[in-house]
């Protein structure tokens, strides 16, 4: 495992991490994106199974999460985590690219699906994708939202999310509460460009070209189940939806993960 360093368009530095450090032959790269408020650390495991099934695997940090520059659970806009993501892209030595989003990451990903040009990618795994919120907020919150966002964009505030409701599995929960490079914060700019990013990714994946898998759990009262169905749906059959029962929002970390990840491999593998 080693760590390297991908400089942004707009001059911050994110970590980036090689898994394998280089040892490995494989043509079949994934690239995992992680969600809101946690960082790449936490998807060693998933790191390892793709190794085993022979991947070169890397992840990031995403800006303003982990150790990446930016104030916490900022970002100006969707496009700054497309360009992001294009940046490490193209730091990485990636042959058949594979891509891995989950929740707040799957959002980057399914934007980035629908918007920006995909060079060597063959497969992209959308895992319990924020595109609609279990709970809708109001149409007040919204307002005020947009508002802080025309004044002050990178207000910061706790973004609720309830660890108990990642995973059945209680440890899970008690590491994310004492994991130092794990925060609760959320800005204004973050919340009003990306609950939108989320519906319009739903609204327009007829613009999907690539394979990809939209996985979600049933028990999920984080992330909205009905925005993957929408998402799935409205891609004339380019994605393929898979709900998985007694499983919350963190499908890779619940009781049912061996099957996921497994389940994973398999839709990559026919690609």
């Amino acid at each position: 495992m080693q760590d390297f360093r991908v400089k942004t368009v707009d001059g911050l530095s994110l970590v980036a991490r090689d898994w394998n450090a280089k040892d490995a032959s494989s043509n079949r790269t994934l690239l995992i994106i992680h969600g809101l408020g946690e960082h790449q650390g936490r998807y060693a495991h998933v790191a390892e199974h793709f190794i085993n099934d022979g991947y070169k695997v890397y992840s990031y940090d995403q800006r303003g999460h982990g150790l990446s520059d930016g104030k916490k659970g900022h970002s100006s806009g969707i496009d700054s985590n497309l360009d992001d993501l294009e940046a490490v892209i193209k730091e990485i030595d990636a042959g058949d690219l594979f891509l891995y989003g989950h929740s707040f990451g799957g959002n980057v990903l399914a934007n980035f699906l629908l918007r920006r040009e995909q060079k060597n990618m063959k497969a992209a795994l959308l895992s319990g994708a924020w595109m609609r919120l279990h709970k809708e907020p109001s149409k007040v919150d919204v307002l005020l939202a947009t508002a802080m966002n025309s004044i002050y964009p990178s207000f910061s505030q706790n973004n609720k999310i309830d660890e108990t409701a990642l995973s059945h599995r209680i440890k899970v929960g008690e590491d994310y509460l004492n994991d130092p490079l794990v925060h609760n914060k959320i800005t204004a700019g973050l919340f009003k460009s990306f609950y939108a990013s989320g519906v319009w990714a739903a609204e327009n994946s007829n613009r999907l070209k690539i394979p990809t898998l939209v996985i979600h759990g049933a028990d999920d009262t984080i992330v909205g189940l009905r925005g993957s169905e929408e998402f799935a749906r409205n891609s004339g059959g380019v994605a393929e939806l898979k709900i998985y029962s007694e499983t919350r929002h963190e499908l890779h970390n619940d009781n049912k993960c061996d099957e996921v990840l497994k389940d994973v491999s398999e839709f990559f593998s026919r690609q």
